[in-house]
């Protein structure tokens, strides 16, 4: 799978847990699409905005994007006809990437490792694709990032494959279920890069009143 991949996505690839990817998505913005869509056929948003239908999110839902980056899932929100995203990320300039699109109603520049002060906004569903792993978010985190859903609201992630297995995902999220955090309606794999194999991991989860 590594000879396949070069740059940026490798050395996201091999980031360590106590590593920040900061530096790496500041560097990459203005070329972010380019690469991952052009050189990788680069399908996650489409899969995880899909099965956000399949769960009954409405396209009059208020919708957060999370780690939004550029706003690809954004863009494919709106193709599907979703009119209210709102969205974050940690790196400003791949969020003035996504400002340029015109897309979004509000963007916030957070750590989703941390508490967000987003707003008292509580949205319908969230939906976050490529934003798990190394140097990255973990399921630890799972309650920074649901805290602006409404009870019942839907949670889509898109995982990436090796941090999936290799941390034992299924595991951690299924145990949020047992501590009613919420009830996972989906864990589906899949590959997101066209024509290459990068397995990634679909999960879809309602979030519970008591959370």
């Amino acid at each position: 799978m590594d000879d396949a991949l070069s740059g940026y996505v490798k050395k996201l690839t091999h980031m360590k847990v106590e590593e920040s990817s900061l530096d790496v998505y500041e560097a990459w913005a203005s070329s972010y699409e380019t690469t991952m869509i052009g050189d990788y056929g680069y399908s996650a948003p489409g899969i995880a905005v899909s099965v956000l239908m399949k769960c009954g999110v409405k396209t009059s839902h208020q919708i957060l994007d999370l780690g939004g980056g550029t706003g690809l899932v954004g863009l494919e929100l709106v193709k599907h006809g979703f009119k209210f995203i709102d969205g974050l990320d940690f790196s400003p300039k791949m969020l003035q990437e996504a400002a340029n699109k015109a897309i979004y109603g509000n963007l916030l520049v957070a750590d989703m490792t941390k508490p967000i002060n987003f707003t008292d906004q509580q949205y319908d569903a969230a939906i976050g694709v490529g934003c798990f792993g190394n140097g990255h978010v973990g399921v630890e985190h799972i309650k920074n990032i649901t805290a602006n859903v409404k009870s019942d609201g839907i949670i889509v992630l898109y995982v990436n494959g090796i941090p999936f297995e290799e941390d034992n995902y299924r595991a951690q999220l299924e145990d949020l279920e047992r501590r009613e955090i919420w009830d996972i309606l989906l864990l589906e794999n899949s590959n997101y890069m066209n024509g290459r194999d990068r397995p990634g991991w679909t999960v879809a989860a309602r979030k519970l009143e008591r959370s």
